[in-house]
């Protein structure tokens, strides 16, 4: 299933945490950028899990874990729709701003200018991104699921 930036989800072979969170933390954030709202139906667990090209039992995990959250409901026999009347809590990603307003102060005081602190994130963004490209083009490559 896509979203307008055209990838609801791809798993990222760098990281840490494990597929099912991967998966429900890029869930969770659509819903609070408000690519889905309250009421939309998310993608089926086969669908996803084929478009994803991960496990479905990995697709369930993610979608009960958010299920238990309340950010999303299952209607036996439709599917797992946005709740409705749910408020998105900022709080979790005002600490994430936060941690990154303390690395920029850091290099603030290392006498970083602004313009080279931002060219600095980019750049790491870009690395990082592409380690997780070659590592799903190597996935690919070896016909992982």
């Amino acid at each position: 299933m896509t979203t307008p930036d055209n990838i609801m989800f791809r798993v990222e072979e760098t990281s840490d945490l494990p597929i099912w969170a991967q998966l429900r933390n890029r869930v969770a954030y659509l819903i609070r950028m408000g690519v889905f709202k309250a009421g939309d139906q998310l993608p089926s667990v086969r669908s996803l899990a084929a478009d994803a090209q991960i496990n479905y039992n990995t697709v369930t995990k993610a979608y009960r874990d958010l299920e238990l959250s309340g950010l999303i409901v299952s209607i036996r026999g439709r599917g797992m729709f946005v709740q409705k009347g749910v408020s998105i809590d900022d709080e979790e990603e005002g600490a994430i701003d936060a941690l990154l307003e303390s690395c920029i102060d850091q290099y603030r005081a290392k006498g970083m200018n602004y313009g080279e602190i931002r060219d600095r994130l980019v750049s790491m963004v870009d690395k990082l991104e592409r380690k997780a490209l070659e590592a799903e083009e190597e996935r690919q490559s070896y016909g992982t699921i």
